[in-house]
């Protein structure tokens, strides 16, 4: 028995409405990473969309904050108090389970959990510019309708926490910065940071203590390559560069080419990683770079010619030619 397709339904985006994808995705990439002042009047008034959408009333305490660490700290206080209630459930069930790290890691799972519990105001803005593209592309309005109240707000703030009769608000960030792909990475100053002096300092999108990125010349090989999570041992490592953390290793020599351009194999016993290897080499402008290989290459020639996904005979005919 053939089954007939449900009717009213798109099915498929035309070719006009395929080619609105790109505006609505640059529209809100542009709210996500916006360092602009908070619109405050603007959100305090989708604010109130929000809770009507819920059947609740606007709350007639509205608190700014500048950061969502602060947010964090502010709804923690706001929930210990007497007769306080959450309305998360009802305004903001659609923002999903995530949980951001950047207030976890730094306050502990009371003030942390108050992370789940917010609204993420510009940082939803990947799906609700998806709701926002069918409403008004594809004519879905009547069906998002309800959510036209947390659209405006990922608009104009940041993060958000809403309860009965009060909403705490906080601000945008003030900076950011992101390396070529889009990663936060600053290699001088918090990656993101919010008006009242809190940020996030992240090496091509890897959080790393805030003293790896301002007190650099202080960062001993040990501090990278004791820390227990991996990745920010990576970041670590490329933060100090292995030409220091080698030279504070003392390596031992497996072979040193007569060419400095070949260079220098080493091994040195790293935390989880020992016989770790690396190639030492020279470029052309005369300056020294150490860079990490596999464990089994037995000579720096056979090393350098990896580095470039060669064989080592491969690369002694290069250089002949």
């Amino acid at each position: 028995m053939s089954k007939t397709k449900p009717t009213g339904k798109t099915e498929k985006l035309t070719a006009k409405q395929v080619a609105q994808l790109a505006l609505y995705r640059a529209r809100w990439l542009g709210y996500g990473l916006s360092t602009a002042q908070a619109e405050r009047e603007k959100a305090v008034r989708h604010i109130g969309a929000a809770y009507r959408a819920a059947g609740l009333e606007p709350p007639p305490i509205v608190v700014w904050l500048a950061s969502p660490m602060a947010g964090a700290i502010g709804a923690e206080l706001l929930t210990r108090a007497p007769g306080a209630l959450r309305v998360r459930a009802q305004v903001g069930d659609q923002v999903g389970d995530q949980v951001g790290d950047q207030v976890w890691d730094q306050v502990g799972a009371q003030v942390g959990d108050q992370v789940s519990r917010a609204g993420y105001g510009q940082h939803d803005a990947n799906w609700l510019g998806f709701y926002e593209y069918f409403a008004e592309v594809c004519g879905l309005q009547d069906k998002v309708k309800k959510l036209e109240g947390l659209i405006g707000i990922g608009k104009t703030c940041g993060w958000w926490w809403p309860f009965r009769g009060a909403v705490i608000l906080t601000e945008r960030p003030c900076f950011m910065q992101r390396d070529e792909t889009g990663r936060l990475h600053s290699e001088h100053r918090a990656a993101i940071e919010y008006p009242d002096g809190w940020g996030v300092y992240a090496w091509h999108g890897t959080r790393v203590p805030k003293e790896w990125i301002l007190a650099k010349d202080a960062l001993k090989a040990a501090d990278v390559l004791g820390h227990q999570n991996v990745e920010q041992r990576r970041a670590g490592c490329e933060i100090l560069g292995w030409k220091r953390i080698l030279e504070e290793l003392k390596p031992i020599v497996v072979n040193e080419d007569v060419e400095p351009e070949i260079g220098t194999l080493l091994r040195a016993d790293l935390p989880g990683a020992p016989g770790s290897q690396f190639l030492k080499v020279r470029c052309g402008t005369g300056r020294d770079f150490v860079l990490p290989v596999p464990p089994n290459m037995k000579t720096a020639l056979e090393a350098n010619a990896w580095t470039y996904g060669l064989e080592a005979k491969e690369l002694q005919l290069e250089a002949r030619t």
